[in-house]
């Protein structure tokens, strides 16, 4: 059975419709039935951690933050993870990119990994574009496909 990718946003007021979030959903669409993933948009990181908080009940859900502070993983790694979770029966994959301001102390505590994107701080548009890029280069990865090769 597949595992399900959420790439969840806090982002107050309208959602954007910028050139990149096209791009990045184009990205989370070409997973297909491999890695089926979808994006949702919560106001409020309190908003968000209800929805975290409810997709764990239910059971078999993991909780990844981008987080400055987090572990740095390689595209291998990041999916080489997400197979792991997978195979253990994990069967919802929330990827959360937080406020303007930074995750709460509660956010932190509740994920099951931060995840850094680097050292630089990047605008939302740009991290949620990395992050779909990265969910479909794991998807070509979990299926041997060669999109990973030499990129």
């Amino acid at each position: 059975m597949a595992i399900q990718v959420m790439l969840l946003s806090v982002r107050p007021g309208a959602a954007h419709h910028s050139a990149l979030e096209i791009v990045a959903k184009d990205y989370l669409q070409r997973c297909g039935k491999t890695l089926p993933a979808m994006a949702r948009v919560f106001r409020t990181e309190k908003m968000l951690m209800e929805f975290v908080r409810d997709e764990k009940h239910v059971g078999a859900a993991l909780f990844w933050i981008a987080d400055l502070g987090g572990k740095s993983l390689d595209s291998v790694a990041f999916a080489e993870r997400i197979r792991e979770a997978r195979d253990n029966g994990i069967r919802r994959f929330m990827l959360a990119i937080g406020p303007a301001d930074g995750w709460s102390d509660e956010a932190r505590k509740a994920a099951d990994l931060r995840l850094s994107l680097g050292a630089m701080t990047l605008p939302h548009e740009l991290a949620w574009l990395v992050l779909s890029e990265q969910i479909y280069r794991t998807s070509t990865i979990l299926q041997g496909h060669p999109y990973h090769l030499g990129h």
